[in-house]
């Protein structure tokens, strides 16, 4: 039940520990200052920093599609309490299928 970090191909370990920096923020203090703290430490701006985590697919392995089974992706670390809240997920593509066949029936 966590955060799963999935780097792109051409991503190197560094990459990889700033993106799990990046994502282990708490949800309670101040977002802004956490970015700040990140891009301090590994001394990059914060442009480069969302390049890089932008390149590392993020998603939750106890949220997962009531259809299909795929994970729920993250964009942003606010999403994780939000999505955990919710009773049910679907991916797009499952919602998308449902809704076509909702509304063929109509």
């Amino acid at each position: 039940m966590s955060v799963k970090l999935q780097p792109n191909m051409t991503q190197n370990a560094r990459d990889l520990r700033i993106c799990e920096d990046y994502w282990a923020y708490d949800n309670q203090s101040d977002y802004i200052a956490h970015v700040e703290t990140v891009c301090e430490k590994y001394e990059i701006s914060s442009p480069v920093l969302f390049a890089i985590i932008a390149q590392c697919y993020v998603y939750l392995d106890d949220v997962v599609c009531e259809y299909c089974g795929y994970p729920c992706p993250l964009e942003v670390p606010a999403d994780i309490p939000y999505m955990r809240a919710k009773d049910g997920w679907l991916c797009a593509i499952c919602e998308h299928a449902l809704w076509r066949t909702d509304k063929e029936r109509k």
